[in-house]
């Protein structure tokens, strides 16, 4: 006869990550003054400043992955999609043959 009670999902044996081996990722926010919404130079600006800031860490970490998230406006504060797919990925370093092969 099975208890009343629910089955725990993680159990004893189950894998843990400590601490050490895993931590939240580093949110960075760039914001105009005031919460007002930026210019792409000021962004571009922001974005500098944020590079500029982790140049200490770059001869013993390397960043996995960044996401930005943006939400385009235009005059009218609406929001507006500037690509048809709403998602851009960017290859920052590519060798002679990937170049040849587009």
């Amino acid at each position: 006869m099975k208890s009343g009670f629910p089955k725990n999902s993680r159990s004893s044996s189950a894998r843990r990550r400590s601490p050490s081996v895993y931590s939240e990722p580093l949110k960075i926010k760039i914001a105009g003054k005031d919460d007002a919404p930026l210019s792409i130079s000021q962004l571009r600006d922001g974005v500098y400043e944020a590079v500029r800031q982790l140049l200490p860490y770059d001869k013993h970490y390397r960043v996995k992955r960044v996401a930005l998230y943006l939400t385009v406006i235009d005059e009218n504060g609406q929001p507006v999609q500037i690509s048809p797919t709403g998602e851009w990925t960017i290859y920052p370093y590519q060798c002679a043959a990937e170049d040849f092969d587009d």
